[in-house]
């Protein structure tokens, strides 16, 4: 499954990740610092429009996230992992 955003690729709105269980999650709004690196990232990535405004991005980013439970499950983006290198397509990808 490849990774999903919302927003022009320059400045994501948010992003879909692939949690540990391997399972999808939206992330919160990114801040406009957040939507500065990912967009810098997403730079020569190769991407298409799906319905409703939202970008595919054929190179997955690797992400920390914080994943905090309350009422409803909440998935916070913190920041792109480039130190760790590229991440691992999904079993679909």
């Amino acid at each position: 499954m490849d990774t999903e955003i919302a927003g022009s690729p320059s400045r994501a709105a948010y992003l879909v990740v692939r949690l540990p269980d391997d399972t999808l999650a939206q992330t919160a709004q990114l801040d406009s610092r957040q939507r500065a690196a990912v967009g810098r990232a997403l730079a020569a990535s190769v991407r298409e429009a799906l319905p409703g405004g939202g970008r595919r991005v054929v190179t997955p980013l690797l992400a920390e996230i914080d994943v905090g439970t309350t009422w409803h499950r909440t998935v916070r983006f913190v920041r792109l992992r480039e130190d760790l290198g590229p991440a691992e397509p999904g079993p679909s990808g």
